[in-house]
């Protein structure tokens, strides 16, 4: 390759970089804690798990659903979302929409989402289970920004300059990339951080073209759909869909209501039907409709990803529909595959662990690549040192203030009381403000070692209080709580005082990258002043 094409490829790397660092930190760091997810989940709502543990093993789904169907105006033309109770989980949790007399005063609606946790004997509320969405919020983050359809694609769009910047970046190094590939060199500042940019990006190479490939096609599928529905399928988005295998029979509302009866008798058929699986969550299409249908879907526990669905009419409990090739389509049967790749959730958590290390390797290459991009262009004579400036503090804050924020939400999502109204909204906001704080901190402080030094450590404190806030859940519910909950428990506090760890020690390293850095940006300066 040519050393001008070579150099262009660099600077094109170097930019596209920069351009997307701070959004890709948010997506890592974000991704990484939320391979957790799930024992996120269980560690924020524990003290409400131990006061109603242990979990019943004899649910009446029957009674449930009639309390609940005497309780609120399900709206028929939604999804029933069902979820069983179980060692982690001692509730039944449902997720429906209600009918509004009118429109709802800040969405305009005529309808109402609900998710609630609920007794499952009884069939009472114990809760809002919208108030214990720290982890599904940090979730958010990683794959639209907490900004909804549009940071959706936003994210997605990213996620394709990432991939063009991976290749960009296999070009670059890739005659030496097995010469140097153990190359680290502890003498010399400013090629160890090179080193280990370089390192750990060709090691975790094909982890980061993975998420690249899987990113995109969860982030930017509906641009695929509209493509092939105008250019095969003379813009028939049904055709396009059954093509790719959603061709579950679909039964239209007979507009009778109905009570929703049944779904005890056929859980258990419907497990024995699906052979080996585990139950992901029940559906009701129509619920309250006399062609309402019950749907159980499952994952298979002896294939790799593999999904199970059986559709049954509830009036007359006759089955309608069951998967006998992991949803009888390749395309399917690979969009598991690809998110079970994605979730890392096919080999237990010592797979996930590795993806939860990869993701923050991730994440100090993304902080190396712009500081080392800083430190190239202040050599550069012609560069404004006001834009590096610039650069340098939003490098700071957004990377740093990322950190204590999504902290800070935890901390507030362990100190928050549990029946305070608008809960989830004030760890939101805590989250948002505490980072948009950090960036524009940054930006006024001169200081930027000192910054990073502090802000650092404080995040790393506050990861560290976030695990200890839960030492007396163990103390107060420990005997009632199973195994499950307790493992669950456990992996979060760990994980916390692993960042925690992290940060703290970064707070000495990046200080004095960071020092560097400005001694870089300042040298023109003293070189010109000496001159003259």
């Amino acid at each position: 390759m040519k050393n001008q094409t070579l150099k262009t490829l660099t600077n094109a790397h170097a930019w596209i970089g920069l351009i997307i660092s701070f959004v890709l930190f948010i997506v890592f760091i974000a991704g990484s804690i939320s391979l957790f997810r799930a024992n996120i989940d269980t560690w924020e709502k524990v003290s409400l798990i131990g006061e109603h543990a242990p979990h019943s093993k004899g649910v009446s789904y029957d009674a449930v659903l009639a309390k609940l169907d005497e309780q609120y105006h399900v709206d028929t033309h939604h999804g029933f979302y069902l979820y069983e109770p179980s060692e982690r989980n001692p509730f039944v949790q449902v997720y429906f929409a209600v009918e509004l007399d009118e429109p709802h005063p800040e969405t305009g609606e005529d309808h109402q989402d609900m998710y609630l946790l609920l007794d499952p004997i009884t069939g009472d509320v114990i809760a809002d289970a919208n108030d214990f969405q720290y982890a599904n919020f940090v979730y958010h983050l990683h794959y639209d920004l907490g900004l909804g359809r549009i940071g959706l694609y936003f994210v997605g769009i990213i996620t394709l300059f990432f991939f063009v910047a991976l290749l960009s970046g296999v070009v670059i190094h890739w005659r030496k990339l097995f010469k140097n590939f153990y190359q680290y060199r502890f003498g010399a500042n400013k090629d160890k951080w090179l080193d280990a940019h370089n390192l750990i990006g060709t090691m975790g190479l094909p982890f980061h073209i993975m998420y690249a490939f899987t990113g995109l096609v969860f982030n930017l599928v509906i641009i695929y759909q509209i493509s092939y529905a105008l250019i095969l399928y003379q813009g028939s988005q049904e055709k396009v869909l059954q093509a790719a295998g959603f061709n579950e029979p679909h039964i239209e509302e007979a507009d009778k209501r109905m009570p929703m009866q049944g779904i005890d008798a056929l859980y258990p058929r419907a497990m024995e039907e699906m052979g080996d699986v585990t139950l992901r969550l029940m559906m009701i299409e129509h619920f309250g409709d006399e062609n309402a249908v019950l749907i159980f879907m499952a994952k298979s526990n002896d294939e790799f990803s593999n999904e199970v669905d059986v559709r049954y009419t509830l009036k007359d409990q006759q089955q309608i529909y069951i998967t006998t090739d992991n949803y009888d389509n390749n395309l399917r049967g690979g969009l598991a595959t690809i998110a079970s790749l994605h979730f890392g959730d096919f080999a237990g958590y010592g797979m996930r662990i590795a993806f939860f290390i990869l993701g923050l390797a991730t994440a100090y290459v993304i902080i190396t690549g712009n500081l080392m991009w800083i430190s190239k262009r202040a050599k550069q004579k012609k560069q404004s040192k006001r834009s590096l400036t610039f650069v340098t503090r939003l490098t700071s804050g957004a990377f740093i203030g990322c950190m204590a924020a999504i902290a800070l939400g935890a901390v507030a999502a362990k100190v928050i009381p549990l029946d305070l109204a608008g809960r989830m909204t004030s760890v939101q906001a805590i989250v948002y403000i505490s980072f948009f704080i950090s960036i524009i901190a940054s930006l006024f402080i001169k200081q930027q070692p000192m910054f990073c030094h502090y802000t650092l450590k404080l995040s790393g404190l506050l990861y560290a209080l976030a695990a200890l806030l839960n030492m007396p859940n163990y103390l107060q519910f420990g005997d009632v709580l199973s195994n499950m909950v307790l493992v669950d428990l456990v992996i979060v506090d760990v994980m916390l005082i692993t960042i925690a760890s992290l940060c703290w020690y970064g707070a000495l390293k990046f200080a004095k990258k960071t020092e560097q850095v400005q001694q870089d940006i300042s040298q023109p300066d003293a070189e010109l002043s000496t001159a003259s």
